[in-house]
């Protein structure tokens, strides 16, 4: 019986904090940027792999609140955000983009956690009505952190193309972690996955 209260209330937090990531404004970026996609099975299996050793021609960037560290490729321009849940905000002229975002949760989300906590992540991404399911939501490991792969379609509010996004959820403790790429038009993404695949490796989560 205290098992099934501890969920009960797991769930009730995390029904809140979505109201609470919502009003905050966590689902702009989702409609503002597409997010690059590539073949969901190798993308899954991407983030279950070891981090990568860091390419010559990529930049460090380390968040030790969130408690993270990435890399990207040096010749992105980087851009700045009103919204101080941006980490970092990443463009390759105005197809490619790359945003990684941090959210503070009421409880925090460990792999047990994982079945209450999709229902935040479903909602930041269906708040989008545009958005299209390409592949199921997938659980997985990505850098030592627990989370969810969504693979979605989506249309771009500004220019009216279809584009194609590839979004991670990770939790560190009682902080969510969104990685978003994007690649507009969508037959982009020929061209920018194996760049978005590269970043997506770097990423890992600091010791504690």
């Amino acid at each position: 019986m205290t098992n099934l209260w501890t969920a009960i209330r797991t769930r009730r937090v995390l029904t809140i904090a979505i109201g609470v990531l919502l009003v905050a404004g966590v689902t702009t970026s989702a409609v503002l940027f597409g997010f690059a996609y590539g073949d969901p099975a190798k993308a899954v299996n991407a983030t279950n792999s070891s981090a990568s050793s860091t390419p010559g021609d990529f930049s460090q960037f380390r968040n030790d609140p969130a408690g993270f560290e990435l890399a990207y490729p040096t010749s992105w321009s980087k851009l700045t955000s009103k919204d101080p849940q941006v980490l970092l905000l990443l463009a390759q002229g105005t197809q490619d983009s790359f945003l990684v975002r941090s959210s503070e949760l009421q409880a925090p989300v460990g792999r047990e956690q994982l079945p209450a906590a999709k229902q935040v992540t479903d909602k930041i991404v269906n708040a989008n009505k545009t958005v299209q399911m390409i592949a199921e939501p997938k659980q997985i490991e990505l850098g030592g952190l627990p989370g969810f792969f969504y693979f979605y379609s989506f249309k771009d509010p500004t220019s009216g193309q279809e584009g194609v996004h590839s979004h991670y959820f990770l939790f560190n403790g009682k902080t969510m972690i969104s990685l978003v790429f994007q690649a507009i038009p969508k037959d982009r993404f020929t061209t920018s996955a194996q760049t978005f695949d590269k970043i997506t490796a770097t990423f890992h989560a600091l010791k504690k």
